[in-house]
């Protein structure tokens, strides 16, 4: 973990706490719900995607989960590190889509309910949708 970050979960709410100047504003409680739905932008005012959750390793170290379409134009999910936002507001700014880190487990997502499915999956096992 860098040294100039550290990291607080309490369910529902992440804290971050950052001691760089030029991201201090960060430095307050964020509930899961005022994350989730909130646009991630990059630098060049291009966005990236959509913050769906929040995700932790064994470690403790909080990211985002951000859904972003690709190319192809399907769904897929990317983590967010709290060390790479420059400002949460209306939006979440970061510097560049090469911050996103990609999801570990491959798979579907489910365009009516959001729903991860296995990669070969050609209905959605929440709710029966045809997955593309």
């Amino acid at each position: 973990m860098p040294p100039h970050l550290t990291y607080v979960f309490i369910p529902d709410i992440a804290y971050s706490l950052f001691r760089t100047p030029e991201v201090q504003d960060l430095t307050k409680y964020h509930r899961r719900e005022e994350l989730a739905g909130k646009e991630v932008i990059e630098s060049e005012a291009k966005k990236v995607g959509v913050i769906r959750d929040l995700a932790y390793t064994e470690e403790g170290k909080l990211a985002l989960v951000v859904e972003r379409e690709t190319e192809k134009g399907e769904l897929t999910e990317s983590f967010l590190s709290f060390d790479k936002i420059i400002k949460i507001g209306d939006v979440v700014l970061i510097r560049s889509i090469d911050d996103l880190e990609a999801s570990p487990s491959p798979g579907k997502i489910c365009p009516n309910c959001r729903a991860r499915n296995p990669s070969n999956a050609k209905y959605c096992y929440k709710c029966g949708v045809t997955i593309a």
